[in-house]
């Protein structure tokens, strides 16, 4: 059993870790519309509270990024939603939304939510926005809304995480997909 500052220590390290990881996912991932460091950094800080109180309260937790005209990044307010479900608040006149972003509540057994959902990838191409997704097992999607790609931007444990979820209970978790491998791994056709 490791002692409480081990357990310090290692969460600081693993902070650290992720920093790291993000900074390098930003140079060597391949570009995405309209995602920027600071919109990514933005949204990692956002997610990490946001996350934690979604799996606290089993309930989805959802907004818009807007981009603002001196470059600064904000969200709309938040909205909860369901277990598996929730509806941004409308934008206001003169806002840039530069993508969405959501959680996916704690974890279930009869819900494959460690990727984002068939439905978050189509809101979010029919939207023409890019899409940001947190998950029971602490992994940060980016998903494209233009051509429906998604990618893992940090993988398990870089949100807080479910202490229920149970490791690729719904099958492996690649690091990326396409609307159609989403297709596939929910079993529907397109």
């Amino acid at each position: 059993m490791r002692s409480g500052l081990e357990n310090g220590l290692s969460r600081v390290f693993f902070r650290i870790l992720s920093s790291a990881a993000v900074a390098l996912s930003l140079l060597i991932a391949p570009a995405a519309r309209a995602q920027s460091g600071q919109e990514a950094a933005f949204v990692l800080a956002l997610m990490e509270s946001m996350n934690a109180l979604s799996v606290r309260f089993n309930r989805e937790v959802c907004g818009y990024i807007l981009r603002h005209p001196n470059g600064a990044y904000s969200s709309t307010k938040v909205s909860w939603g369901g277990h598996a479900t929730c509806a941004s608040l409308p934008i206001e006149d003169g806002m840039e939304v530069v993508s969405s972003w959501h959680t996916h509540a704690a974890y279930a057994v009869d819900y494959d939510g460690e990727v984002p959902s068939i439905q978050d990838v189509e809101g979010d191409m029919a939207l023409g926005v890019n899409g940001w997704v947190g998950t029971p097992g602490g992994r940060l999607w980016f998903v494209d809304g233009v051509n429906g790609t998604m990618r893992q931007f940090c993988g398990r444990g870089c949100l807080p995480e479910d202490p229920d979820f149970m490791p690729e209970d719904h099958g492996s978790v690649e690091d990326a997909f396409t609307l159609d491998g989403l297709y596939r791994r929910f079993g529907r056709a397109p």
